[in-house]
């Protein structure tokens, strides 16, 4: 009897791709003027961005455990998901109301709990819509799709500010995307869960090989800062040579590169995945990380601004596809939201730690400081990852 099996990019993996495209154009079209909001906008000193980032992306990481947890033992979590997409776009609305960076870090708080509580959910059901040699073609197809919405999101918000609007127009306009983003999702998708959810809630221990990844992306978590902050330290390096309106747009047009390098680079990394393997393509980019940084850090005028894009722009989809798919290829389908739950929390929880020491020692000591912070920690989990993941290689050659 013949063994049929499915094609990677079938619907659920197209329509899951599409509604990543809307909601990244909702929310990059706000991040794209974010930190200009807060520092020149408002006011409020550089280590505000810190918070504002930090606490949102902590909140983010209670809600992706509980979410990923829950999400294995619930019959309807595509659901759950549905309803994190519509939070994510209402929290970014209120954007529209504020008059303090406080009510910035609650808006933009509600909206990265809608955020943790979608993305365990959609990357089970990604994962469970292909065959397991297919994980890195699927989710780097996720995360070029993702990617092409953080163009799309930012090229509006360049040219509503261009032609004279304000940012709290563009945070008018990114509501639109954010809807369709939910509408796609709720109608398209479809949960591929064969096997029903156990209704007894118990923890099940996950792999050893998924705990030593865990180390790796922990200790890159702490590094992993906002990318708000590539973009505000673009704008000061502009700035310098060219003045405020200038920065501002070069700041929004460097957002939109990274962006447009993320797209490009994102599926044919998830397609060498499959080819030559997770960890030296997840190494890669934390190592771009870290070359993003101190090129950051060190470098000025717009040649230092052009080499700061190359890295910033690459590492990015290149770490969050890989390290999904490297996941999926640990764990079995019927706890995969839990461990996605678990390694989005430590994401998490890595970014709130990252963004917070990095607004801080903007603030205390400079961009140069900071900066390096985060490249010396992204060169460490570079060798903790290579280390850790020979050890799981020499362990299957021994059984």
């Amino acid at each position: 009897m013949a063994v049929t099996t499915r094609r990677w990019l079938n619907r659920n993996v197209l329509a899951i791709g599409v509604s990543s495209l809307m909601a990244d154009a909702n929310y990059e079209m706000v991040l794209a003027v974010l930190p200009l909001f807060l520092i020149l906008g408002l006011g409020a000193p550089v280590y505000a961005l810190g918070l504002v980032e930090g606490v949102a992306d902590g909140s983010s990481a209670v809600f992706k455990f509980t979410s990923g947890y829950f999400s294995d033992r619930m019959r309807h979590r595509k659901s759950l998901a549905t309803t994190g997409y519509a939070v994510t776009a209402g929290g970014l609305g209120l954007l529209q109301a504020v008059t303090t960076w406080p009510q910035v870090l609650l808006g933009r708080g509600v909206a990265w709990i809608g955020r943790g509580t979608r993305q365990p959910i959609r990357a089970a059901m990604l994962a469970g819509s292909v065959e397991k040699e297919d994980l890195g073609k699927a989710f780097g197809f996720h995360q070029a799709m993702d990617t092409v919405g953080a163009v799309i999101g930012p090229a509006v918000a360049f040219l509503l500010i261009s032609s004279g609007h304000l940012y709290r127009d563009v945070f008018a306009v990114a509501i639109v995307p954010g809807v369709l983003a939910v509408v796609c999702f709720a109608v398209f998708t479809r949960d591929p869960r064969i096997s029903l959810p156990t209704r007894k809630v118990t923890w099940e221990p996950l792999p050893a090989a998924f705990w030593r990844l865990l180390v790796a992306v922990g200790v890159f978590g702490i590094a992993d800062f906002a990318p708000t902050f590539m973009t505000l330290r673009a704008a000061e390096m502009i700035q310098v040579q060219a003045g405020e309106h200038a920065a501002v747009l070069s700041a929004i047009g460097f957002y939109i590169g990274m962006n447009v390098i993320g797209s490009l680079v994102s599926f044919p990394a998830g397609w060498l995945t499959d080819r030559v393997g997770k960890p030296p393509v997840l190494a890669a980019g934390y190592a771009l990380f870290g070359a993003a940084c101190l090129v950051g850090a060190f470098a000025h005028g717009t040649i230092g601004v052009i080499t700061f894009l190359v890295p910033a722009g690459a590492y990015g989809p290149l770490v969050k596809a890989t390290e999904d798919s490297f996941v999926g290829s640990l764990v079995e389908d019927r706890l995969r939201g839990t461990a996605y739950g678990v390694k989005h929390a430590v994401n998490g929880v890595g970014d709130l730690v990252s963004s917070v020491a990095v607004g801080f020692l903007w603030t205390r000591f400079g961009p140069r400081l900071a900066l390096s912070y985060g490249g010396v920690l992204a060169l460490v989990a570079t060798a903790s990852l290579l280390v850790l993941t020979r050890r799981r290689v020499s362990d299957q050659a021994a059984s």
